[in-house]
């Protein structure tokens, strides 16, 4: 060892020791082309270049049929080419000649306006009959209007009065409301008063039951 070793040996205060070298700046190396020199944001400084190269690739572009949205997928399928539009919602389908009128005529006989009208009255309470004297119905119709007159057989311990109020009211809802009419008037005449449950003979009955 020479004088000068170890009077630097001396000056560390370790004899026969030679002092740590100097810490200098860090070798430069340059990274290849196309590549960046510090990593990107987000990669960690310890991993791979291979994993560093695969999280800052860029995303591929995107292709023209990509690009209208999902309205683009019903078109051609061709890349570049419009879409075409939606089909428009089919419209409501009306039936040909739905509001014409079909020539025609409809007649109601009377006997059948007599016959709903005698229904009618024996619906309320308290009415026993059609009347035997008397024709039960007469109709009178003109156009679309009609009145009607009732002969009724009512039973005993009613009050009568209500119950013509009764048949009155309900011979003209009923007669228009099936035949579409308008009722004028409806006469009702009681003309027989019966006990319930008594036996009714109507005309044209023979009267020899009991043999």
């Amino acid at each position: 060892m020479s004088d000068l070793d170890d009077s630097r040996a001396v000056e560390d205060g370790v004899p026969g020791s030679a002092p740590p070298p100097a810490a200098g700046p860090m070798p430069f190396f340059p990274a290849p082309p196309g590549r960046h020199a510090t990593p990107p944001a987000g990669i960690p400084l310890s991993g791979s270049p291979s994993e560093a190269g695969a999280a800052g690739a860029m995303p591929p572009p995107l292709l023209p049929s990509q690009v209208g949205g999902r309205h683009q997928r019903h078109g051609s399928g061709a890349a570049g080419e419009p879409a075409a539009p939606l089909p428009a919602p089919p419209a409501e389908q009306v039936p040909p000649q739905a509001a014409a009128v079909v020539k025609g005529r409809i007649t109601i006989e009377d006997e059948v306006i007599e016959k709903i009208a005698a229904l009618a009255a024996l619906e309320v309470d308290g009415v026993a009959a059609p009347s035997e004297r008397a024709p039960g119905v007469r109709v009178h119709a003109q156009g679309n209007e009609v009145a009607l007159d009732l002969a009724v057989v009512v039973e005993y311990g009613c009050v009568i009065m209500d119950v013509a109020k009764l048949v009155k009211t309900n011979v003209a809802r009923v007669v228009s409301l099936m035949l579409g009419m308008r009722v004028t008037a409806v006469n009702v005449v009681v003309d027989d008063v019966r006990v319930p449950g008594e036996d009714v003979h109507r005309p044209g009955e023979t009267a020899g039951r009991g043999e």
